[in-house]
């Protein structure tokens, strides 16, 4: 594993990817984090803000062989880790949100594929104490992992490690059981959503993930797929 940390960068994403080269001709496996990211990069073009106490990484990693369930993958990889490691029960929220117990968001994962061999993750995930001056434009608020958590550098780098290790090495071994875990942690199912693709809105309810990780929703009694799409959940 080529590991390398800093205090602070714009953003671990885009320096993983300038200079994706180089950093891979010494080990594939690479593993960019930091302490503090001023312009992290979010889904759909967004930010995404980094905080004291949160661990903010991007790595490069071998695509699911079903390329599309990658990001739920690594959620659900990401969700085990915290379990053991601080028995704090996490949730995803499809396509790519961890949500606390309470629904709260508390991470999220972007995928960029490189070739079929490679893809670059970003990974932003508030760990520990979050102040309570914080504002945020979380329709359902923002959480962290442990509130009473305050992070070291060393704690950042350390967990970050330990992290990357078992996203490269506790891949699920099929489909079907990752679908499984999917419907054990996703915070919505069988709630009412709102899912907006293609330009258009639809309401229904949540019915599960289909063989390539779409999102199944249930609409005046019929299910309709959505793959690349943005889903709110409704109160």
């Amino acid at each position: 594993m080529n590991h390398q940390h800093f205090n602070s960068i714009p953003s671990t994403q885009i320096y993983l990817k300038d200079n994706l080269d180089t950093l891979k001709s010494s080990d594939p496996d690479v593993l960019i984090s930091c302490s503090e990211q001023t312009h992290g990069i979010g889904r759909r073009g967004n930010n995404w803000d980094t905080y004291p106490n949160s661990l903010a990484l991007s790595f490069t990693l071998r695509p699911n062989d079903i390329a599309t369930l990658t990001p739920l993958e690594i959620g659900l990889i990401v969700i085990n880790f915290f379990k053991i490691k601080f028995n704090k029960d996490l949730f995803l929220k499809w396509p790519n949100d961890i949500l606390t117990s309470d629904g709260k968001k508390c991470g999220g994962i972007l995928c960029q594929y490189v070739d079929q061999d490679t893809i670059v993750v970003g990974l932003g995930i508030n760990l520990g104490k979050l102040e309570d001056s914080i504002n945020n434009n979380y329709r359902h608020g923002l959480g962290s992992v442990d509130q009473n958590l305050e992070l070291q550098v060393f704690d950042q780098v350390r967990i970050s490690s330990e992290l990357y290790s078992d996203l490269l090495y506790k891949r699920f071994s099929s489909a079907q059981e990752l679908k499984d875990s999917f419907n054990k942690h996703c915070f919505h199912m069988n709630m009412d959503v709102f899912i907006y693709e293609d330009e258009k809105d639809h309401i229904g309810i949540f019915r599960g993930i289909g063989d390539n990780g779409e999102a199944l929703v249930e609409i005046d009694c019929t299910i309709h797929s959505f793959l690349s799409s943005s889903l709110t959940i409704l109160n």
